[in-house]
């Protein structure tokens, strides 16, 4: 279980979605926060930051936007587009592709370098594509966003890994939204190598299996 949280965190766009917020539990206690903060130092700010830094090294995690890394795995992001800003329409489904993202991926233990088919230390090169699908009618669909194949300018067709990628539900019981990521995993290319991934989505079907509209694609350029 802990592998498995781990990879997927490391695989999951940066930074696509945060949420933040707070209560305060009554005003006295917001008035004595602020009063808090407002006397604390720019030096005791820094030290505590320092402190922080070191105590993720002592216990051998690192976090960045471009690294993260702990005993088991070290993922490199190489390149990240958040602003795609595809969308389309199929029959009732409305879709989007909000964002990709590049990684090479390098196991640092058996366990998960078995789980990649590499050696400890062998480089793995993936891309993560995030999509929502949402139902606009009260009729049940069915849309596999989460199948959606990828062909790459390397000649690669790659379907999406299921035991990294985040689940994405194809059945839609009436108006309901879903979303999440596909990762990919290259086989034959870095992703150094990748200029564009063609994103093939079937089309949705109703309750009575009836195709309702036709196929699509998306060509998403990367690394420029």
């Amino acid at each position: 279980m802990k592998l498995k949280f781990w990879l997927v965190s490391l695989l999951v766009i940066s930074t696509f979605l945060t949420a933040c917020g707070s209560e305060s539990a009554n005003s006295n206690e917001s008035s004595e926060n602020t009063s808090s903060e407002s006397e604390e130092t720019a030096e005791e700010k820094e030290a505590s930051k320092d402190t922080e830094a070191a105590e993720e090294t002592e216990q051998g995690e690192t976090n960045s936007e471009d690294v993260q890394e702990d005993d088991s795995l070290k993922a490199t992001n190489t390149y990240t587009n958040k602003e795609l800003g595809i969308t389309g329409e199929i029959g009732p489904i409305k879709y989007e592709i909000p964002g990709v993202q590049l990684k090479i991926m390098e196991p640092k233990d058996q366990a998960t370098a078995d789980l990649f088919g590499v050696g400890i230390g062998e480089e793995v090169h993936a891309f993560t594509v995030q999509v929502a699908g949402e139902n606009t009618s009260d009729e049940d669909m069915s849309f596999y966003l989460g199948q959606a194949i990828a062909v790459t300018n390397t000649k690669e067709q790659l379907e999406p890994d299921m035991l990294l990628s985040e689940h994405i539900e194809g059945e839609y019981l009436g108006q309901v939204r879903h979303e999440g990521f596909n990762v990919y995993i290259l086989k034959n290319s870095k992703v150094d190598e990748l200029e564009s991934i063609e994103l093939r989505i079937s089309a949705p079907s109703d309750s009575n299996y009836e195709i309702v509209g036709e196929d699509v694609s998306h060509t998403i350029e990367v690394n420029k």
